[in-house]
């Protein structure tokens, strides 16, 4: 694993009491208490390399640890819903294998291995890896997320009256929580071109085919959910939204949309 003179190293956590996690991650040349940290989070091919390479041109000279989880299909097979529910509603209700705190133990995790003073992280997902991202910060305690850019997901969980995962109606999220996740800087993106209606890792559920026919509509639909819901409930909400022209479900392209964002005012 090695590009732009990059090595892509692997740890395993394993301090809780759920099956260990193996986190890849690339460390900048000289670690100091000024480094930051930016989560990546796998789609379902659950890749890890192929989410972190084509972030590795773009932090290239910055003083950032990049950190990918790799959830495994044998230990967490629903981890894009956080261990909660499956794809087709059934909930889980085994609370000790949920993820909603996942993120924010293997922050700890790594301020104490390399003593680092950062207090927050930014993190990225893409398809599999936005749906756990946005349920994340919707269901976890965890508010050291600083920013977010997620897109190309297949089915969201919508502020709305359907079932959990569809919606939160029989879940629902505390007050001051959904304050905290649509307060947040998060960069949305969608692909204009993401628009097949049978890619064949598009979830064709009843529920998730509410949300729309693929990807795009899908997106347009839970952004304008959110927006929905705040002015309703008179909350803040700083999400931005952008529809890119031309790209379809893109790993590379998406990053390219998405680092300068989660880079920003980030040192060298």
């Amino acid at each position: 694993f090695n590009a732009y003179s990059y090595e892509i190293n692997k740890v395993t956590y394993a301090s809780w009491n759920k099956p260990d996690v193996d986190l890849y991650y690339v460390l900048p040349k000289q670690v100091d208490q000024n480094t930051k940290v930016i989560f990546v989070i796998h789609g379902s091919s659950r890749d890890v390399k192929k989410y972190i390479s084509p972030w590795l041109e773009s932090i290239e000279n910055k003083n950032i640890i990049l950190i990918a989880p790799h959830f495994s299909s044998t230990s967490y097979p629903n981890y894009a819903l956080l261990e909660m529910a499956t794809s087709s509603g059934k909930i889980l209700t085994d609370q000790s294998k949920h993820l909603t705190d996942s993120i924010s133990a293997f922050f700890t995790f790594f301020k104490s291995k390399y003593s680092l003073d950062a207090t927050n992280y930014r993190i990225f997902g893409f398809s599999g890896g936005s749906q756990f991202v946005h349920r994340y910060m919707m269901y976890g305690t965890d508010e050291r997320v600083e920013l977010a850019a997620i897109g190309s997901a297949g089915w969201y969980t919508f502020l709305n009256n359907e079932p959990f995962p569809f919606g939160i109606t029989n879940m629902p999220v505390d007050k001051n929580r959904l304050d905290w996740f649509l307060s947040k800087e998060v960069l949305f993106i969608v692909g204009k071109n993401d628009n097949d209606p049978n890619h064949s890792s598009l979830n064709s559920n009843y529920g998730a085919k509410k949300q729309g026919a693929h990807r795009h509509q899908r997106g347009e639909s839970y952004f304008n959910n959110l927006i929905n819901y705040a002015e309703i409930n008179e909350m803040p909400f700083r999400w931005r939204f952008r529809s890119v022209e031309g790209l379809d479900h893109n790993i590379e392209e998406m990053t390219n949309n998405a680092a300068p964002f989660l880079l920003s005012g980030l040192e060298y």
